[in-house]
């Protein structure tokens, strides 16, 4: 039927638009490790974790708006790892974790970012996932910050594209 043949060019078309955003946001946060890395800043890491940091508190206070408030770390916990991520970077993350004494591992199998660097000699892919890894620990930290909780985040890569980002309290 025709209108079922517009559903699914309109559904095609939203699909190629998705995936044009993933693109452009991919080699934006590409760009700007390698602006950072490459420049002759004197803290490029602090910088790119800082500016993760500021673009992840907005985006949760984005996505937080129309929602109760959350009433522990866990709940919290599990909307980043669940519907954060998913607008962020497209899908769940993979597996939440607790210690129940407040550190949380977050588990992408896939994470889309390092998904390119894993071809290649592995000691370079390990160190550009490092690098590439700076941004999203901000992005995790600013939205864990702007939902109440003081956080540490570290990205531990178990074997590319694998990254457990982990959380605790501050140092």
């Amino acid at each position: 039927s025709r209108s079922a043949a517009c559903g699914g060019t309109r559904s095609r078309a939203r699909m190629q638009k998705k995936e044009v955003a993933e693109s452009c946001f991919d080699l934006l946060h590409h760009s700007m490790v390698e602006t950072f890395t490459a420049a002759n800043r004197a803290h490029p890491e602090r910088d790119l974790e800082q500016m993760g940091f500021t673009v992840g508190g907005k985006l949760a206070e984005k996505y937080v708006r129309d929602r109760a408030l959350f009433v522990d770390e866990l709940e919290v916990m599990t909307f980043v790892c669940k519907d954060f991520w998913t607008e962020v970077y497209g899908k769940q993350m993979d597996k939440l974790r607790t210690n129940h004494k407040g550190v949380f591992e977050l588990q992408d199998h896939r994470f889309r970012a390092i998904l390119r660097v894993s071809t290649g000699p592995e000691g370079n892919a390990l160190e550009a996932a490092r690098k590439l890894l700076i941004f999203p620990c901000g992005v995790i930290r600013g939205a864990l910050d702007a939902l109440g909780l003081v956080a540490t985040v570290r990205a531990d890569v178990t074997g590319l594209p694998a990254v457990t980002f982990v959380t605790g309290p501050p140092l």
